[in-house]
C-alpha cells in the first residue's frame, strides 16, 4: 500500500512531521533530517506476525545516506505512534524514488554536482524576502546588487552571483546557508558531495614551521576569531600568516614572502631564495650527529629542491617541521603522554584543491623502545595517521633505512614526488 501520491500526500506529510519531531526530542537530528528527504512511503503486505514493512522513497543520489542505525531509529519512533500502531513494530528500508517522465524534474535532480549545487543554494535563498535578499547575499560574500534585480527573479539574483564557484566554493557557501535557510535538497546534497570530496575542509590560517630552537609558546590571543599569538621563542621558528592561493603555497609564494618579511636587502628573487633554502637546512636533523652525509631530513628537502630548481618555482613548497598540532604542556610538565602525541610534522605540502600531503620519516623511535620493537608505539602512530587521514591529510612514510645509500634514497625520493606531482597536476607525466 502507498502512503504518497495525490490522495496521500497531506497524511505523509502530517507523519513525517510528527515523527522528525519524536526524532528531534530524542536527540537524533541526523535522523530527522534524513527523514526530511523522504518525499514518499510505502508499506508493504507481508505475514501479520511479522514487523509491518515500511519502505522510504528517496531520490538514488540520497540512497547511501540512510544507515542501519538511522532506519532502526525512524522504525522505533513510528513504533510510538498511534497511526502506525503494530504489535509486530516496523522494519524500514529505502528504495529509489523513480522519475516519472510526465512530471517537472524535482529540484536539483539533474544536471552536474556544481548545477545541482547552485539550483539548491538559490531554492534555499528563494523563501528569503526579495527586498532583504540583497543584504543577504552580501552577508554570504556574495556580490552587490539591488532589491529590482531581486524582484525580477529572487533564483536568477542569487545563481547570476554563483554561476562562477568552484565546486569547492560551492559546498562551502551550501554548508552556510544551509544553516540559516535550512533546505532538504541541499542538506542531502552537502552530504553525498561533501563526503566524496578530497581535501581538508578547514580555511587555512597559519603555518608556523622551521623551528631551529625551543619550542614555541603559542596563546590564543582571540577565541572568537581563533588568533593565535606566538608569546615565547618567536625567534627560533617562521610564522608563514598569507592567503593560500588555488595552486596552493608554491615556492614562489614562500620566496616573496621571505623576501618582503625576512630578507628586503636580498636584491633578486635567486638571493631570498638562497637566503631561505639555509634557514630551512638549519631546522632539519635536530639533533642529530654531525656526519659527512646528510641526514635522512636533509635528504628528502635537497632532493626536493632539485626538482624545483628544475621544473621552477610554481612547485608546491616543502615545508619542514611543521606544528600541525599544539599541546601548550611539555611531557614533563605532564608525566604522562599528552592527547596530542604527535605534534610536529617532518613535512608538509599544501597543494591545489585543498589537499594537504604529510610527509614523515620514522626511525626506530618511532616504533621502538630502545632495541625492542614496540607494539604500542606503532600503534599509536597508526591511530594518528588514521585521524589525520580522516581528517582529508595524506599522509607518506618513510622508513629511517631508506637513507641509509644516499644515492639510492635520491632517486627514490625524487621518483616518488615526481608521481606526487604529475598525479596533482604539477608536472606532465612525460617529465616525470
Amino acid at each position: 500500500m502507498s502512503i504518497a501520491g495525490p490522495a496521500s500526500d497531506r497524511f505523509w506529510s502530517q507523519q513525517r512531521t510528527t515523527l522528525s519531531e519524536l526524532l528531534l526530542r530524542v536527540g537524533n537530528q541526523r535522523a530527522a533530517r534524513l527523514l526530511s528527504l523522504v518525499p514518499a512511503a510505502e508499506l508493504g503486505d507481508g505475514d501479520p506476525w511479522e514487523p509491518v514493512q515500511v519502505v522510504l522513497l528517496v531520490r538514488p543520489i540520497f540512497l547511501d545516506l540512510f544507515r542501519p542505525a538511522d532506519l532502526g531509529a525512524i522504525a522505533g519512533q513510528m513504533n510510538e505512534l498511534k497511526s502506525w500502531d503494530s504489535s509486530t513494530g516496523h522494519h524500514v528500508t529505502v528504495a529509489p524514488l523513480l522519475a516519472d517522465p510526465f512530471t517537472r524534474a524535482p529540484l536539483a535532480s539533474t544536471g552536474t554536482s556544481a548545477m545541482q549545487l547552485r539550483d539548491a543554494i538559490a531554492e534555499a535563498l528563494y523563501a528569503v524576502k526579495s527586498y532583504d535578499l540583497p543584504e543577504v547575499c552580501r552577508a554570504f560574500g556574495l556580490a552587490d546588487g539591488d532589491v529590482d534585480e531581486a524582484h525580477a527573479s529572487k533564483r536568477s539574483y542569487v545563481r547570476s552571483r554563483i554561476q562562477d564557484y568552484s565546486k569547492d566554493q560551492l559546498l562551502e557557501l551550501g554548508s552556510r546557508v544551509v544553516e540559516e535557510h535550512y533546505l532538504p535538497e541541499l542538506w542531502g546534497l552537502l552530504q553525498v558531495l561533501g563526503a566524496r570530496r578530497s581535501g581538508v575542509l578547514t580555511p587555512f590560517r597559519n603555518l608556523i614551521f622551521a623551528s631551529d630552537g625551543p619550542k614555541p609558546e603559542l596563546v590564543l590571543a582571540d577565541a572568537v576569531s581563533n588568533t593565535i599569538e606566538i608569546v615565547k621563542n618567536e625567534d627560533f621558528c617562521l610564522v608563514f600568516d598569507r592567503p593560500l592561493g588555488e595552486a596552493g603555497l608554491t615556492w614562489a609564494e614562500v620566496v616573496a614572502w621571505w623576501a618582503e618579511t625576512h630578507a628586503p636587502a636580498a636584491g633578486s628573487e635567486r638571493a631570498a631564495a638562497n637566503q631561505l633554502h639555509a634557514r630551512l637546512l638549519r631546522s632539519l636533523d635536530a639533533g642529530r650527529p654531525a656526519s659527512a652525509e646528510p641526514g635522512p631530513e636533509r635528504q628528502m628537502f635537497l632532493a626536493y629542491t632539485e626538482l624545483v630548481k628544475q621544473h621552477g618555482f610554481q612547485l608546491p613548497a616543502l615545508i619542514p617541521q611543521v606544528y600541525l598540532h599544539y599541546d601548550p604542556y611539555s611531557r614533563q610538565h605532564r608525566r604522562a603522554a599528552g592527547p596530542l602525541p604527535r605534534q610536529r610534522m617532518d613535512f608538509l605540502m599544501l597543494l591545489r584543491g585543498r589537499r594537504r600531503l604529510v610527509i614523515e620519516i620514522d626511525g626506530k623511535q618511532h616504533y621502538a623502545e630502545g632495541d625492542r620493537a614496540s607494539p604500542r608505539l606503532y600503534a599509536e602512530m597508526m591511530r594518528e595517521d588514521r585521524a589525520l587521514r580522516l581528517d582529508g591529510y595524506e599522509v607518506y612514510r618513510f622508513g629511517g633505512h631508506e637513507f641509509r645509500d644516499v644515492q639510492q634514497a635520491r632517486t627514490d625520493i625524487r621518483a616518488f614526488f615526481g608521481r606526487i606531482l604529475a598525479s596533482h597536476g604539477y608536472l606532465e607525466e612525460s617529465s616525470v
